[in-house]
């Protein structure tokens, strides 16, 4: 079998419709964005798990000094936390009403 007659561009004595270059074009266009949406999703899904992987080490280190420090630093740790959001909360509050 020859590269022509596999492309279709040499017509054998069947009765088969030969394929035009656009035709060509199309097929390989088409077929090129299946394999980067395959591996758009391989990439995405990978990301994804590194991100995971790293907040998990995060969570752990910091599980670990919290640890170390003992429970009352971190309640103080927390109140902080909370008074924080609390105060950033009452902000986005006041930002958000119409003068």
């Amino acid at each position: 079998m020859s590269l022509l007659s596999f492309l279709g561009l040499k017509r054998p004595n069947y009765d088969r419709p030969r394929l035009t270059l656009p035709d060509i074009l199309h097929r390989t266009v088409v077929s090129g964005l299946a394999a980067l949406t395959a591996y758009g999703l391989f990439l995405g899904y990978m990301v994804h798990k590194e991100t995971l992987a790293k907040g998990r080490a995060v969570l752990a280190k910091r599980e670990a000094e919290a640890k170390e420090q003992g429970p009352v630093a971190t309640q103080v740790v927390d109140e902080v936390r909370e008074r924080a959001l609390a105060e950033a909360a009452a902000q986005s509050v006041l930002k958000s009403k119409p003068s």
